[in-house]
């Protein structure tokens, strides 16, 4: 649990009081490579703030192909946040990429949380702009950048990314083919 106040502070801000017992919410989980913390279909009612790995966030195409929606690493929260807010099935899977260790959260423990103290309220707020935030800065790198220039800015912003998820995710979170982005890996210089 040491781990989960130390992202807490790094990545939010937030400071846990001494006497708050964050085991009484919060479920430390480590997961295989492959595993599912979201299948398609199912009704989804847990966070998962990543401690350690990398997940992807999909879903299949009319065609049975995977479009990976998202890529999560260290201080992203996970959630298929549709199926969260309308009670409703996840019409994504979230998947490890890695060997993974999150830090899972019902979503009536963390309401809890929020009616208890303002400041996990404020928390929620944090992982509701920032996943708001992200997928605004996708919608708009899609409408105005390039494939190359969406590829920079991920390699600029998030470069453990690119070295740690393999190039089938990111050409497919890129929205491209996996033999466009070794060509570009190629004119970059990037193996």
């Amino acid at each position: 649990m040491n781990k989960l106040i130390a992202h807490l502070e790094k990545y939010y801000q937030i400071r846990i009081a001494k006497d708050f017992v964050v085991e009484d919410y919060f479920f430390i989980e480590q997961h295989k490579k492959k595993d599912f913390l979201v299948k398609e279909n199912t009704n989804s009612k847990s966070f998962y703030l990543v401690l350690d790995g990398y997940i992807r966030s999909y879903h299949l195409s009319e065609h049975g192909e995977e479009i990976t929606t998202e890529l999560y690493r260290e201080g992203d929260l996970a959630a298929s946040m549709y199926s969260l807010l309308k009670s409703e099935k996840a019409y994504e899977n979230i998947q490890c990429i890695t060997d993974t260790i999150v830090c899972k959260i019902s979503e009536e423990s963390f309401e809890r949380l929020c009616l208890q103290n303002i400041q996990w309220f404020q928390l929620g707020m944090k992982f509701l702009k920032k996943d708001i935030l992200s997928k605004e800065e996708r919608l708009l790198g899609f409408a105005k950048l390039s494939a190359k220039e969406r590829y920079q800015k991920l390699l600029n912003e998030k470069p453990d990314i690119v070295q740690n998820v393999p190039v089938i995710y990111l050409a497919s979170y890129l929205g491209i083919k996996p033999e466009s982005l070794s060509r570009l890996r190629n004119q970059l210089g990037i193996s």
